[in-house]
């Protein structure tokens, strides 16, 4: 039998298959994933932004972002609209209701973040954080 465990990217996917978990849990009663809690954080910080803006800034690609913004566009959370200065763009506005869903979700997410800073202990939150920052800096 293998032992993954001294693989750093085979702990950092049990740690994110762990996060990912709690995540879906939290958002369950909202009714939306966790890349849709995105969008709308995204949203709630700078409305009207392009599908491909959004996508930039959440990790989500343009495939998965189309479908992403659909199911929330049928929810009311958020809506599309024509650019006027440029008729090919589509511009993603949230919503009244997507708002107070996006509110909601960002004070979850604070104290999610909160949680997880401190199952890291204070001694190890700057390192961890850039350990993880060389990773992602490192494999461009």
């Amino acid at each position: 039998m293998n032992d993954f465990s001294n693989y750093i990217c085979f702990n950092m996917r049990a740690a994110m298959k762990k996060i990912d978990k709690h995540l879906t849990e939290k958002l369950e009663s909202y009714g939306i994933s966790i890349p849709q809690s995105f969008i709308l954080s995204c949203l709630l910080q700078e409305n009207g932004l392009t599908l491909k803006e959004i996508g930039n800034r959440t990790l989500i690609d343009s495939s998965s972002m189309t479908v992403l913004v659909d199911k929330l566009e049928k929810e009311e959370l958020v809506e599309r609209q024509l650019d006027s200065q440029d008729r090919r763009a589509i511009r993603v506005f949230i919503t009244d209701k997507g708002r107070d869903i996006a509110e909601k979700i960002v004070k979850l997410a604070d104290e999610f973040n909160s949680h997880l800073f401190e199952i890291l202990g204070e001694d190890n939150q700057k390192e961890f954080l850039h350990g993880l920052n060389n990773i992602i800096n490192g494999l461009e």
